[in-house]
């Protein structure tokens, strides 16, 4: 079947999305609809672009924000009727926005957004729609730009709203500002819903809608919006190359990527022109999922715990994240002391075992002194073997099972060559291990104490000496040492 001819407004938008490499062929495509001008004008563009666009199928998804009383209802059996008429399914989504609200102590127009992206994003993963296409429009960018000034913004954010997203949000008609958007629905004679709310001084978008732009334009520019757009699409070209300056560095200034901790090494960090570390802070940050609530004085005050600030120093921001200086390591993370530890993994049997929270394997093995030979062969054939992540022990003072586990408040110890315990505490101050680390590091116990600090130190009461008639040999390597 031959398309139809397209209208100006949708040949544009489909030039747009060619322009910017946007592809969804064989995909299922989400469309956000809430009944507004601007939605109901990109579902309609997009079912006429369908064939173009060669995607699999579109697929209406309406939020409803439980705000608006009959109102809400109202957009909701809209959306739905107008989707039955083009012959797309509909999913709808409901949260309760001001419970959202209060939980994370933002404004309103935060909570609904952090809802509504929420769904979105939860609709792709598991599987219902490939990517999502959403209404905003050039007048959106223009409003997004002023906003994210005032709040202090850095460099990276004057790129304002993208056209494709990393996580498969879609932006078809941010090159069309309000008028080419109503002027394609009267053409089309299309109708939609209005929300009263967006035309009332409620909240910081709507004043600089409302108040701000239309100042701005009869003050310095009637075309002031278009400004603030091409200031955004310049941004963003500037943005694309600082990317690729980050990932040239990025494994170098990285230690430990996480999903809920990123650490970096302060000395290759501070190596870096200061334009390029404050992106690899906004990096690290949208890899732990910080995709909005940072702003450029707290990247700020990384800069400065990077530059200025000694080893045991601390930084918190917002959404409980925080940052630690620790010697030659910048810890980025959401997780409290007390959340990080490892579980624990009991061993009855020699041989190799996977210990897969620690990302390691371990091996066991018995030696035995043979018949006959005289006291201290097993201890000078054996000694050399010995290094930081191979330890033998006296088999005949281990209490079986063993357990590999993680460090608790009150541990003890005898480190190799004490005449007493010792706080493991105490002994990791000592060392010099990073408090982030230590809980952990690996701890090989038996049932009645710990046997070996795994990379650090034996425990005395374990050691092997000349009297010893059997060593047990255990030998630790990361997953990723190719002796695994």
């Amino acid at each position: 079947m031959t398309p139809r001819r397209l209208d100006p407004f949708e040949l544009r938008t489909l030039q747009f999305l060619q322009h910017h490499r946007v592809v969804v062929s064989g995909k299922t495509l989400g469309v956000a609809v809430s009944g507004g001008p601007d939605s109901v004008a990109l579902l309609h563009v997009l079912c006429s672009l369908k064939p173009y666009l060669a995607c699999r199928a579109l697929k209406v998804v309406h939020f409803d924000h439980g705000l608006r009383g009959e109102d809400s209802a109202a957009d909701r059996r809209f959306v739905e009727v107008s989707a039955a008429r083009l012959g797309c399914e509909v999913v709808v989504g409901f949260a309760d926005v001001r419970q959202v609200q209060r939980e994370r102590r933002v404004s309103l127009e935060m909570a609904a957004r952090h809802c509504r992206r929420g769904f979105f994003l939860d609709l792709m993963r598991r599987g219902e729609v490939d990517k999502m296409a959403l209404g905003h429009t050039a007048d959106d960018q223009a409003e997004e730009i002023l906003l994210r000034l005032c709040r202090g913004t850095g460099p990276s954010g004057m790129q304002g709203m993208r056209p494709e997203t990393p996580e498969g949000l879609l932006r078809p008609l941010l090159w069309a500002h309000r008028r080419d958007v109503l002027a394609y629905l009267k053409a089309q004679g299309l109708t939609f819903r209005e929300d009263a709310t967006n035309w009332e001084g409620i909240c910081q978008r709507n004043r600089l809608r409302l108040e701000v732009l239309p100042f701005l334009e009869n003050i310095f520019h009637p075309r002031v919006r278009e400004v603030l757009c091409r200031h955004a699409d310049q941004a963003a070209r500037e943005e694309d190359f600082w990317n690729e300056q980050v990932n040239q560095v990025w494994n170098n200034v990285v230690r430990v990527e996480e999903a809920h901790t990123v650490v970096l090494d302060v000395p290759n960090m501070t190596g870096l022109h200061e334009a390029l570390s404050l992106r690899v802070f906004r990096r690290a940050l949208e890899r732990m999922g910080f995709s909005s609530g940072i702003f450029a004085v707290h990247v700020q005050f990384l800069e400065s715990l990077l530059r200025r600030s000694l080893s045991g120093r601390e930084v918190r921001l917002p959404q409980g994240m925080r940052a630690i200086r620790e010697g030659t390591a910048l810890v980025l993370t959401t997780l409290a002391p007390e959340e990080r530890s490892l579980k624990p993994y009991e061993f009855s049997n020699l041989g190799r075992h996977m210990v897969k929270d620690f990302r390691a394997a371990i091996w066991m093995e018995f030696l035995h002194k043979p018949p006959n030979a005289e006291d201290g062969w097993l201890f000078e054939k054996h000694r050399r073997k010995a290094d930081a992540f191979t330890a033998l022990m006296d088999a005949d003072t281990l209490c079986w099972p063993l357990v590999v586990r993680c460090f608790a408040p009150g541990d003890r110890f005898r480190p190799l060559g004490a005449s007493g315990s010792k706080k493991l505490q105490d002994f990791f101050t000592d060392a010099k291990v990073p408090r982030r680390a230590r809980r952990r590091v690996p701890l090989l116990c038996d049932q009645e104490k710990i046997c070996w600090v795994i990379g650090y130190r034996l425990d005395d009461r374990v050691k092997v000496t000349e009297g010893t008639r059997g060593v047990l040999q255990v030998c630790w390597r990361p997953l990723d040492d190719e002796r695994v």
